[in-house]
């Protein structure tokens, strides 16, 4: 009887040594830094090239251990990230500040800048994104002179559509300067329109049609602005705009303008 009760004591201790170990290491695990950013995606718009943007990720650290930002590294050399290298205490702010260089980057980017840590989150990716308005150059360089660009129109309205549907705007470009027009890119703010440019090189008095498929974003009345970027010696940017009355409707009432739907 002796001995069974001192062996039911040991198996007990060693139960409670285990279970101690247990709880030990889920603490250890539970004890971390967090972070916690203001925003992990930030839209830059729309930029001059040769323009260095810059934009700070914000953050704190919820965890319960200090946070140590081992490395920053971005996707590619245009950006420069700079970041708080003392380690973050709990309850404390830091931050992550991304530079991208536009110089000779025209057009669309999106990229990423990578932080490694020991936060509970070892590998955390923030992105950037926006749109590099190209440098026009009014005066070719055969001596040609300045480009200047025309259009048909600038305001097209697409009449009634469907929530999800996309319509075609067509808008004719002529040149009507003594140099080449380049047009160098078709942007929008509300990222509702996709475009095709048959001829993006046009020789004075020479004309082009532009092909823009717009699928509106949200419905009730939209009036969005589209960017026609070239060389014309007036202005690197042309607005066009493209009206519609989206109905959220199962049925599409009947549309009487001339063909407006890419069908």
């Amino acid at each position: 009887m002796i001995f069974t009760a001192v062996k039911s004591i040991s198996i007990m201790k060693h139960i409670a040594g285990f279970i101690s170990i247990l709880l030990l290491s889920s603490t250890l695990l539970q004890a971390q830094g967090k972070f916690q950013f203001e925003k992990e995606v930030h839209d830059f718009g729309t930029i001059e090239e040769g323009t260095i943007a810059k934009y700070e990720f914000a953050f704190k650290n919820t965890g319960n251990q200090p946070i140590i930002v081992e490395r920053v590294s971005a996707s590619c050399g245009c950006t420069t990230p700079f970041y708080t290298k003392d380690p973050i205490q709990p309850g404390e702010s830091g931050k992550i500040v991304a530079s991208f260089n536009s110089n000779k980057r025209p057009n669309s980017f999106n990229k990423s800048i990578t932080i490694k840590s020991n936060a509970t989150e070892p590998m955390k990716i923030l992105y950037i994104k926006g749109f590099v308005n190209p440098k026009h150059q009014p005066t070719q360089a055969n001596g040609q002179g300045a480009a200047a660009l025309s259009l048909d129109k600038t305001f097209q309205s697409l009449g009634e559509m469907q929530y999800g549907q996309t319509a075609i705007a067509r808008f004719t470009v002529t040149n009507t300067g003594s140099g080449n027009l380049i047009l160098t890119g078709i942007n929008s703010d509300c990222k509702c329109v996709t475009s095709n440019i048959p001829k993006a090189n046009l020789a004075p008095r020479e004309s082009t049609v532009i092909e823009l498929k717009y699928t509106p974003k949200s419905a009730g009345t939209r009036k969005d602005v589209i960017y026609l970027y070239s060389n014309d010696g007036k202005s690197g940017a042309t607005k066009l705009y493209l009206q519609a009355e989206v109905s959220n409707d199962n049925m599409l009432k009947e549309n009487t303008s001339a063909n407006p739907f890419g069908f």
